[in-house]
């Protein structure tokens, strides 16, 4: 396999098209098809599911998918601390995403920057929780963004926004409920829920939520690999999810809002963190005041 190959799986996955792929990546449309068939014949099974309508990845792709933009992510890492080492007079600022975060919000946020701070390259790097919190502890990034969490007395923070959590029913079974247009808490807690691995914070703040309304979370016993997966296992009616707006599909228009004893609607609310006391460049010195200033203007106004 090259890099090539699996940039062109990253962004048929990101596009869910093999013509926006190929647009994407600056080839043509038979060029990216060999070279994915070709990745998939180096791995052993199918990425993609192929259809006239539209391309989703397998059960085996999801799998493989967070694998791929990891070493995607490596390279670009790779090429920038190079850049950085020979060309001091550039800076680097270094984040770690979960893959919760809305990429929506993620490029309106860095984008005005960027445009401010030619001189600055970002790398991001979109991976667990856990992993990203490790290289966080190991200068290994700068910032870290994610679900809001109490934070260690080592660690700073800045909200960054939130989107509501939604409910999205087990088959059909919400559907057939006419003028319904949101669900307490209370009435779906009987519910059993697809979960995806706790790797990004969706599955520990679904167990606090439930927790916070003193409810039991009746979890299926098996884990969705993606969120497409868990909407896909909701749909087929294994078990309802729970799932923030932005991770949800155009068609799941069985979603509802959820609101709390109180009435009010809830959300999941993200933050970006950093190391209380390090050592950050000018760069980093003015993302974080960007991060303060000017981002959370902009996740309002969405």
């Amino acid at each position: 396999m090259n890099l090539a190959q699996l940039r062109f799986a990253k962004s048929l996955a990101d596009n869910g098209s093999f013509t926006a792929a190929a647009n994407d990546c600056f080839v043509t449309q038979p060029t990216l098809s060999n070279g994915i068939a070709q990745l998939e014949d180096e791995l052993g099974a199918r990425l993609f599911v192929r259809t006239t309508r539209k391309v989703a990845l397998t059960p085996f792709g999801a799998h493989l998918m967070p694998c791929i933009a990891e070493v995607l992510s490596a390279q670009s890492m790779l090429v920038l601390q190079a850049r950085a080492f020979l060309k001091p007079d550039r800076q680097l600022i270094r984040i770690g995403s979960s893959p919760l975060l809305s990429p929506q919000l993620l490029g309106l946020a860095i984008e005005p920057f960027k445009r401010q701070n030619p001189e600055v390259d970002i790398v991001l790097r979109e991976m667990n929780m856990t992993d990203l919190n490790s290289m966080l502890d190991g200068d290994q990034l700068d910032f870290v963004f994610g679900v809001a969490a109490p934070q260690k007395g080592t660690r700073e923070s800045n909200f960054l926004y939130q989107e509501p959590l939604l409910f999205v029913p087990s088959g059909l079974v919400w559907q057939m409920r006419p003028g319904v247009q949101a669900v307490a808490l209370k009435d779906i807690a009987a519910e059993t829920y697809v979960m995806v691995p706790d790797a990004c914070g969706l599955a520990r703040a679904t167990r606090a939520l439930f927790r916070s309304h003193r409810r039991k979370l009746l979890e299926y016993s098996g884990e969705a690999l993606s969120y497409q997966v868990l909407e896909q296992w909701a749909g087929l009616g294994i078990g309802a999810a729970i799932m923030p707006r932005s991770k949800l599909t155009a068609h799941a228009k069985s979603a509802l809002p959820i609101v709390d004893k109180s009435g009010r609607e809830v959300t999941l609310s993200f933050e970006a963190s950093w190391k209380r006391g390090a050592h950050q460049s000018g760069a980093a010195q003015r993302f974080k005041k960007h991060l303060r200033d000017v981002v959370p203007a902009i996740a309002s106004g969405l």
